[in-house]
């Protein structure tokens, strides 16, 4: 015991020394510690106007929150090439205070078994594949809708992956049924229960990914409501300059009525220097349904600039419309615009 508590402690002092994450290493038991700060000095606002014209402004300037975590993970090694494995992540945001510093809360807790030929198989608190389906750039105001058309995580997912051939990721995963968020706070429409596959693929300088999903929400009603989700994303680097490319497609059917959906988002990345990039992408959603539909465009741009390999200082804005029509009229727009100075500390 006295071994291993001090094995411990040199881990941790060397850790802490090299700004390394592994703060104990023995016996084929590893534990890993990791997190961020993350602060955004940003001027936000949004104006709602309605058919006539007439408008209604909200606007926002903070210091804030902007997503800082810490997390342990552990991984034991077995028999036979086998590993346990668990991860434990939590988040700050769960406030309603205008700096988002609040109580501390889980955002994923999972645990799991795999080896390298067979790959992993997770269960609890995390992300599904669906959470990669988007190369855009952006630190905070990203915008691409993805979670709309497929779970991108959940309180209750079985999430198996296999990375055995090269540069090839296969995924699928089922989500048990969800009422509350992460936070705790009570869903507007809850979950049933969902499943979805997917793909990575890299190979040189191109990278494609494909996704499709299936959810099912709860009605409290005989009738269903279900979504059929498929997205997908490519990126193509010509030397310091990356091309890239989302799209998604949802149908929607509850109970007889029927809604189509669908976005592209092109986007690009420019290696300015190595320790600086310039990116930004444009987005195109529509949503339609049997009587309504909806229209948005959206635009970021940003750049970043690292002042060490754990410290990222970046600005970034956004301007996004969406205008909304009834029976083929309009029945008018929101205008949602932010711009903010951020930076991340990793450790």
């Amino acid at each position: 015991m006295k071994k291993t508590l001090a094995a411990l402690i040199v881990s941790a002092v060397a850790a802490s020394a090299a700004n390394a994450a592994v703060v104990y290493d023995n016996e084929g038991t590893k534990v890993e510690l990791n997190g961020s700060l993350r602060l955004i000095l940003e001027k936000a606002d949004a104006k709602t106007y309605d058919a006539a014209g007439n408008s209604k402004k909200t606007a926002n300037s903070a210091l804030r929150n902007a997503g800082s975590r810490f997390g342990i993970t552990v991984k034991h090694n077995l028999d036979n090439d086998f590993y346990a494995l668990g991860r434990l992540e939590f988040r700050f945001d769960d406030t309603d205070s205008r700096d988002q510093f609040g109580s501390l809360y889980a955002k994923r807790a999972y645990v799991g078994l795999g080896s390298k030929a067979t790959g992993d198989i997770t269960f609890g608190r995390q992300l599904t594949i669906a959470d990669d389906l988007t190369q855009a750039n952006d630190y905070e105001y990203g915008f691409i809708p993805k979670g709309k058309y497929i779970p991108t995580s959940g309180t209750g997912v079985v999430r198996y992956d296999y990375k055995g051939i090269e540069g090839l990721q296969l995924s699928a995963n089922y989500n048990f049924g969800q009422r509350h968020n992460d936070k705790g706070n009570l869903l507007k429409v809850g979950l049933k229960n969902a499943y979805g596959v997917g793909a990575l693929y890299t190979a040189g300088d191109l990278d494609a990914r494909f996704a499709y999903g299936h959810t099912n929400l709860e009605t409290n009603a005989t009738y269903k409501h279900r979504v059929d989700g498929f997205l997908a994303s490519l990126g193509y680097k010509f030397g310091e300059f990356k091309l890239t490319g989302d799209f998604g497609y949802a149908h929607v059917k509850f109970d007889d009525a029927k809604t189509n959906k669908f976005y592209v988002s092109p986007g690009f990345a420019y290696q300015v220097v190595p320790a600086s990039k310039v990116y930004g992408n444009y987005l195109y959603e529509r949503v339609k349904g049997e009587a309504d539909k909806d229209k948005t465009h959206g635009f970021l741009l940003g750049a970043d600039y690292k002042l060490h390999k754990q410290v990222v200082l970046f600005v970034e804005g956004k301007y996004a419309t969406t205008k909304e029509y009834v029976n083929d009229s309009y029945d008018g727009k929101v205008k949602d615009r932010a711009i903010g100075v951020g930076m991340r500390v990793f450790f």
